[in-house]
């Protein structure tokens, strides 16, 4: 608001011991001179021509009352009052405004006096004085207390220790404590020049405050909680203690929204933004094609909105569902329902009045946006982009300078610029995704992007009913945004998305069929006018959808309509060009759609990698006991990424796999000489892939000659080019550091994969050195510019040349007029652009005789000053070539990133090759430094079929927590490829059952694993069916969802994979669990003949494989009280046979049921025990009469009617 450009404006606090007449007319000076205004001498010092500041965001003034207080022109309290002290009413006469004056533009000195004080004379009303006490009166205008905060000062080693992550007001502490602004600016830039809004209302007396957080409120002063700017009261008088800031006015009986600070605001009571809300073409909520981004605003009610609210709110209903951060002056202000959301998610207090309105200062912007982000809202920053000169220049009948959407900020499109704050989980280095997803029957088109590097994924495939390769989709990925078609997905795929724990909580956007999402053709012509891609320069992945004739593959056509809708977006959000002018397209191909053993990676579908807990946990979904969390010992961002990668694409190839391991053993040799060095350099290395992604789009000419932010006016511009500078600095550096890396491990390994990394690892030496010479690092970090040396830019080179060229010419001139009036004092003088370089001459060497040639520019006392025609000639010429070359130092900046960015394949191949790097040292430290961990063995799979032999196995998370961890023994065989599992529960099943998965998969991506030994055949694919659970609002029941996942494992599996299944059937009765559980167990015996462990409860299954040479069966074993069968002990080791019970009454006793119910429980069991005796006696007796009828047996039907006898 208004009162903020002031307090941007004003550089030093008001001197104490000043009075009145002073320190108004000093503040008063500073507000001028910063503003850029007009002064005159008057009254109080200097007098300010009209801006309407306080008022920029305030309704059309009304005319004043006839009668009672003044509302403008009243002299400001004291700062201390009598309490007897009361003010008398002044009488206001109406006049006409005056637009040229200023309120306080003629004054008359107040006379201070013990008993009352004489007002001051003002335009356009007059007042009566109040009286007051002995105090120092104040003048009629804004108050601001200063109170500066000091900056530490950063050494040139620690301006170079950290990227622009770190440069975020984070470091601010975030305290209710409310402090007096303001911090002196260096440099004030002129606010809209309103001077001809006469109907323009001026509000109260103010005061602005901040607190620690950079949060602004605006408090009116009322003379009953005015606080005196001195800190020292000289007088015995009683201080009035300011009254705390509050939000508004008092609650009313109505209940207030959520959010809106406990007091109902002018927004909460407009029908048309609730009961009466319609979008833009008057749809309501009830019209499906209804668009909740945008608002209906009746004309009636915009017309009175002020011109600055008029243009506030032209942005906010087209994005209704967007937070507004408004740039006014120095501050961005949030309004109406935008300040609701600021109050509840940012805690900043609103200002006083109805109209819900808060803000914060410039430099806060990264810190409050990434908090929005992280909570999962959109964030738009409205920046001017325009100042008051501009606009007169445009010569239009606007009164405020025009403003434009700069960044569209949301959870899946943060780019983490040199402005916008890093959230959590991109700090942590992760890859969050923005998803695109286009459906048609059950086919997918997808689209998937990293903002943050601007890596896009494409892929088009078809899918089972229950969505199986949509949730791998969206398990292997980090999903932070789903964008998609209106009315375009079915509900199917709606249940997926809306009950995955992964994706429940994404940010999801619906956009418009054809209009929005476009279609193939659409989106290729599209592609094509925007020239995102050079002619010839187009990704081969995108190439190699299109046809020659320039059609889309039908094939294709998802995945094309996909990108569509993921580019329109990314348009909305402005940062399509920087991102997909990159170029960076890779093709996804569902992990299942390969045949056996011939694809790369062992396929991991969505189940798997949820029940195996590999990327986050089931319980609240967070990385923390993961197995990944557990095993990444990387040290880098892009690190991470690619260990993530690896942990999700276990290789399948023996030759690749041994390789792999190699070169983890050559890296444990090395640990204690080489390895931990490496480390260290690795460590210190910033984000390149991401700030490779920033400095290609700062180094962008179509962005910085097109996009908004190239035209806005930034206050803190002069930080935000230190940011950049220190980004590529630092990507500079990195890169040097690590040829390092390459020179420590060149004569030190010796595994292929590591020698060949040395190799290949791209030379970048000499563009290195072509930046080391270019300019001079530590003084553009200091100055946020880049001066180029002689010889990197031609334009700046040839300026400098004039410059230099035309300062000799002057130099030769002076030394001539020295000698031709022979004079050597004489010197040049002048620091104006336009009047420098005057010949002071002393009088005494003219004398009467001045030369015709001499124009006298200035005089003073013995001395006279002149410019000649050769000087003017000289100083056109000088002017031109600073012109020139200021011009070129301007864009100095962009062109070298922009040289930068044309090696920019060399770089990201670097970068590839150290995260390559990270992770194999992740393995090595892992396998390395890990008790009992044993490097595994493979063999390809032999005649006898593929085996799986593991000794003394352990739970890698489990077992790192979990001192006494019980290892166990697993074997599968060609000639037993099947265990049937039993024992009681709680005994350990389900974590042997996972175990074994996980250590195959680390053993495949070439890691140590926790074993005595483990000796196996590649694994193609890793099924789970593990737990019981329902999904109530998709409508499947538990029954329903085990089965529909069993059904993915024997569609799918191969003589190759790896299945574990775990109490299969439990949903139903147990005459049908048993049955499906036989049939499955049969059909992956001797249909697929896979590699299976079965964990189950049904002793009647077990039974029937006792004689089943191809079954092993096996129990998690326990141990039983002698004394008390109720009292159990669980060994959780693996032995052979059958488990006799499964103690599920011990359970009941741990979980602590009552001693009544779990003695019932036990008398029925023993109960329906003796019942299924009974009736297995019954049924065998009648089998052995039916046998012995049948073959005529007399003495056996005689045996045993003596036995029933």
């Amino acid at each position: 608001m208004a009162s903020q450009k002031l307090l941007g404006a004003i550089e030093d606090p008001p001197r104490e011991g000043r009075g009145l007449a002073q320190n108004a007319g000093y503040l008063t000076n500073q507000i001028a001179c910063n503003l850029g205004v007009p002064i005159v001498e008057g009254t109080f010092g200097f007098r300010m021509k009209q801006q309407s500041l306080l008022s920029f965001f305030s309704p059309p003034a009304k005319k004043p009352p006839t009668g009672g207080d003044a509302k403008e022109g009243t002299p400001a309290t004291s700062a201390k009052k009598a309490p007897a002290a009361k003010p008398s009413a002044a009488k206001a006469t109406p006049a006409k405004s005056t637009p040229a004056k200023s309120p306080v533009a003629k004054t008359t000195p107040a006379k201070t006096t013990p008993a009352k004080t004489t007002p001051a004379k003002t335009t356009p009303a007059k007042t009566t004085p109040a009286k007051t006490t002995p105090a120092k009166a104040e003048a009629s205008m804004p108050r601001v207390e200063l109170t500066p905060r000091a900056k530490p000062q950063k050494s040139y080693k620690d301006v170079l220790g950290s990227s622009s992550d770190d440069d975020a007001d984070d470091d601010e502490p975030l305290t209710k404590k409310r402090k007096r602004l303001t911090k002196p600016q260096s440099k004030a830039i002129a606010i809209s020049d309103d001077d001809e809004e006469d109907e323009w209302k001026e509000p109260k007396d103010v005061v602005m405050v901040e607190s620690d957080d950079g949060s602004v409120s605006l408090a009116s002063e009322s003379e009953e909680d005015v606080k005196p700017i001195q800190k020292k009261a000289k007088t015995k008088s009683p201080v009035t203690k300011k009254a705390p800031l509050k939000a508004a006015k008092a609650p009313t009986k109505e209940t207030p929204p959520a959010g809106s600070g406990g007091t109902l605001r002018q927004h909460d009571a407009w029908p048309w933004l609730h009961a009466e809300r319609m979008d833009m073409k008057k749809r309501k909520p009830s019209d499906p094609e209804y668009d909740d981004r945008t608002l209906y605003l009746p004309e009636t009610f915009l017309s009175k909105e002020t011109p600055a609210m008029q243009q506030w709110w032209a942005v906010k209903r087209e994005n209704m569902d967007t937070v507004l951060f408004f740039k006014v002056g120095k501050f961005y202000e949030l309004f109406h329902m935008d300040a609701d959301i600021g109050f509840k998610e940012l805690q900043l207090n609103y200002m006083k009045g109805e109209k819900a309105h808060s803000g914060f200062p410039e430099k806060a912007y990264a810190k409050y946006s990434s908090q929005l982000v992280a909570r999962g809202y959109r964030v738009a920053r409205v920046e001017q982009t325009e100042t008051p000169e501009m606009l007169k220049a445009r010569g239009t009948k606007s009164k405020v300078v025009r403003r434009e959407v700069c960044s569209l900020l949301s959870p899946g499109t943060n780019t983490i610029s040199f402005l916008d704050g890093s959230t959590p989980v991109l700090r942590t280095g992760v890859a969050s995704y923005l998803l695109a997803l286009k459906e048609e029957e059950t086919s997918y088109g997808l689209c998937l992007v990293d903002c943050t590097t601007g890596a896009f994924v494409l892929g088009q495939f078809d899918d089972t009913r229950q969505r199986d390769r949509l949730r791998t989709v969206l398990a292997q990925f980090h999903i932070a945004e789903i964008v998609h078609e209106r009315h375009g997905l079915s509900k199917e795929t709606k249940a997926v998305l809306n009950h995955g724990l992964a994706t429940s909580t994404c940010v999801r956007t619906e956009l418009k069929a054809g209009a929005e999402m476009w279609d193939a053709t659409r989106t290729v012509r599209e592609l094509k006018s925007a020239a995102y891609f050079a002619a010839e320069a187009w990704p081969s992945v995108l190439l190699a959808c299109i046809d020659s004739d320039g059609t889309v593959k039908a094939d294709k056509a998802l995945a094309i309509g996909a990108l569509g809708g993921c580019v329109w977006n990314l348009r909305r959000s402005l940062i399509d060009h920087e991102l997909l002018s990159l170029g960076q397209f890779a093709t996804y191909t569902p992990p299942d759609a390969s045949s056996e053993l011939t694809q790369r990676y062992v396929v991991l579908d969505g189940h798997t990698i949820s029940n195996l807990e590999l990327l986050r946990n089931n319980y609240n979904g967070t990385r923390q006991g993961s197995v990944l969390e557990q095993l990444d010992k990387t040290i880098t961002g892009f690190g991470k990424r690619r260990f993530e990668e690896w942990l999700l694409k276990p290789l399948c190839h023996v030759d690749e796999i041994h390789a792999r391991l190699d070169a983890v053993a050559d890296l444990i040799g090395l640990h204690h000489s080489v390895v931990s060095e490496v480390r260290s350099i690795l460590k210190s290395l910033p984000d390149l892939e991401r700030l490779l992604s920033r400095i290609h789009a700062l180094g962008s000419a179509h962005r910085a000659q097109t996009h908004p932010d190239g035209r806005a006016i930034m206050y803190e511009l002069a930080s935000y080019n230190v940011r950049k500078i220190k980004d590529f600095v630092a990507a500079l550096n990195g890169f040097k550091s690590a040829i390092r890396v390459v020179e420590l491990l060149r004569d030190a390994v010796t595994a292929p994969v590591l020698t060949e990394w040395v190799e290949s690892y791209p030379d970048v030496s000499e563009v290195l050195s072509f930046f080391d010479a270019a300019f001079d690092h530590r003084q553009a970090l200091q100055s946020g510019t880049i001066q180029p040396q002689a010889g990197v830019d031609a334009d700046y080179d040839d300026a400098a040349n004039e410059v230099t060229t035309v300062l000799d010419e002057l130099d030769v001139y002076l030394q001539a007029q020295r000698k031709a009036l022979k004079c050597k004092s004489i010197v040049y003088w002048g620091t104006k652009r336009e009047d420098r370089f005057q010949l002071e001459v002393p009088e005494s060497a003219i004398g009467s005789q001045q030369p015709k040639a001499y124009e006298l520019k200035s005089k003073k006392k013995g001395f006279k000053r002149f410019h000649t025609p050769e000087i003017r000639d000289l100083l056109r010429r000088l002017m031109a070539a600073e012109d020139r070359k200021e011009d070129a130092l301007k864009d100095q900046t962009r062109k070298m990133f922009a040289t930068f960015d044309m090696h920019y394949a060399k770089w990201l191949a670097a970068v590839h090759a150290l995260a390559t790097l990270d992770c194999l040292i992740s393995l090595a430290l892992i396998s390395g430094q890990s008790d009992g961990y044993v490097r595994p063995t493979f063999v390809n799979a032999a005649a006898d079929g593929p085996f799986l032999e593991i000794v003394d196995g352990k739970h890698p998370s489990i077992a790192a927590s979990v001192p006494d961890f019980i290892p166990n023994d697993t074997t599968l065989s060609g000639s037993t490829p099947m265990l049937l599992l039993s024992g009681p529960n709680m005994g350990g099943k389900s974590t042997l059952l996972r175990q074994n998965c996980i250590l195959v998969l680390m053993a495949q991506m070439g890691c140590y694993v926790p074993a005595t030994s483990c000796a196996l055949t590649p694994v193609d694919r890793i099924f789970t069916r593990l737990g019981a659970s329902d999904r109530i609002l998709a409508g499947q029941s538990t029954l329903f969802v085990e089965l529909a996942e069993t059904a993915t494992i024997l569609r799918h599996a191969s003589r190759h994979s790896l299945v574990i299944l775990d109490e299969l059937g439990r949903g139903t009765s147990t005459f049908d669990g048993t049955a499906i559980a036989y049939a499955v167990v049969e059909h992956l015996l001797h249909g697929i003949g896979c590699r299976t462990m079965f964990a189950t409860h049904y002793h009647s299954l077990v039974e029937e494989y006792i004689e089943n040479d191809r079954v092993g069966l096996g129990h998690m074993d326990c141990m039983v009280d002698p004394d008390n069968d109720a009292k159990v002990v669980f060994l959780y080791k693996l032995a052979d046979g059958i488990c006799p019970k499964s103690y599920g009454l011990n359970v009941a006793t741990l979980a602590e049921l009552p001693d009544d119910v779990i003695t019932l429980a036990g008398a029925k069991s023993a109960e329906f025990e003796d019942a299924l005796k009974n009736t297995f006696a019954c049924s065998e007796l009648q089998s052995a009469v039916r046998n012995a009828a049948a073959a005529s047996d007399g003495a056996a039907l005689r045996a045993l009617w003596t036995n029933l006898a």
